[in-house]
């Protein structure tokens, strides 16, 4: 059960050390510790030196993206089991011995997930964040449409997948993590836990709104492709409706939370209402009347309904 972790870094001197202890500090330790600097330009380097004493190793790379990172640090790593995190994430202390525990106890399972704790770095309380699918079916159908399994932070998987279906696709620039995912659960078990493992920080860092739609437009085309390529004829079209849907309304989240017109995210939001309303039918809903009558608005009305309520 050798577990080897690999924390993938860029320009991180503000978080890296925090998330090498968050690994440092588990119930479970890891056997194994890679910190892969994705061509930082800061003083990464300097804050990582800190835990060399600590059994922690660092390899550099000319700035390739995370896939490019992650790949580098399997290469490097021996472990049968493989754990991501990236610098900006923490580990909670019992995230190693949660998923270690059921991957002993599970050995027809490949990759085990979780939930997550969703921090914007204010001290304001927690949120937490994921979604257990209710069957292996629902996660295979599913993990066509969004990324159910989540960042790499969450998982752990068995070394031996990786060989067999290839590592992460380093030609992708966003979404690289949910390509791989679908290639693994199209042919193996994977398993979401109802557990929080990470705390997931939004920070400055996050991407830039032309880089967010850029990322959106990503997220759009690994879907799409999976989708063709996976599914009978008649099951993708609902399918494209479905991720073309999920695609719009991100669209109007992006837009609201980018700043654009009301009347642009009412667009958005009709449009995904429209195409697919059986999928989160609820959030497009609300996201539409929020659009039409002001956010400000909106959250009176929802403070008066639950006060009568």
């Amino acid at each position: 059960m050798h577990v080897s972790a690999i924390i993938t870094a860029y320009n991180s001197e503000s978080f890296v050390a925090n998330a090498i202890l968050s690994v440092l500090k588990q119930s479970l330790p890891v056997d194994e510790i890679v910190v892969v600097d994705d061509g930082s330009s800061d003083n990464t380097a300097a804050v990582v030196a800190n835990f060399l004493d600590k059994g922690v190793k660092y390899l550099y790379q000319e700035n390739k993206g995370p896939g490019a990172a992650r790949n580098l640090g399997i290469r490097e790593t021996s472990g049968a089991f493989i754990a991501f995190l990236d610098a900006d994430d923490t580990w909670l202390e019992n995230k190693n011995e949660i998923q270690m525990n059921y991957l002993a106890l599970h050995p027809q399972v490949s990759m085990v997930s979780g939930l997550r704790w969703r921090s914007d770095g204010s001290g304001s309380p927690y949120r937490i964040m994921g979604q257990v699918p209710k069957s292996s079916e629902q996660l295979k159908r599913d993990i066509l449409i969004h990324n159910l399994v989540g960042n790499p932070s969450m998982v752990t998987v068995r070394r031996e997948v990786i060989e067999n279906v290839g590592a992460f696709n380093a030609d992708i620039r966003w979404g690289q993590d949910w390509e791989l995912w679908i290639r693994i659960v199209s042919q193996y078990e994977v398993k979401i836990l109802p557990d929080p493992v990470i705390v997931y920080l939004i920070h400055s860092k996050n991407l830039s709104k032309t880089k967010r739609r850029k990322a959106l437009s990503s997220y759009w085309n690994i879907s799409r492709r999976a989708i063709q390529t996976r599914s009978s004829f008649w099951m993708r079209f609902l399918l494209i409706l479905r991720s073309w849907s999920r695609f719009i309304h991100e669209l109007a989240l992006d837009a609201r939370d980018g700043g654009d017109s009301r009347w642009v995210q009412a667009a958005y939001s009709s449009i995904a209402l429209i195409l697919y309303p059986w999928d989160d039918g609820w959030g497009k809903l609300n996201m539409l009347l929020m659009s039409i009558v002001g956010n400000d608005a909106y959250q009176n009305f929802k403070r008066i309904f639950r006060k009568r309520t």
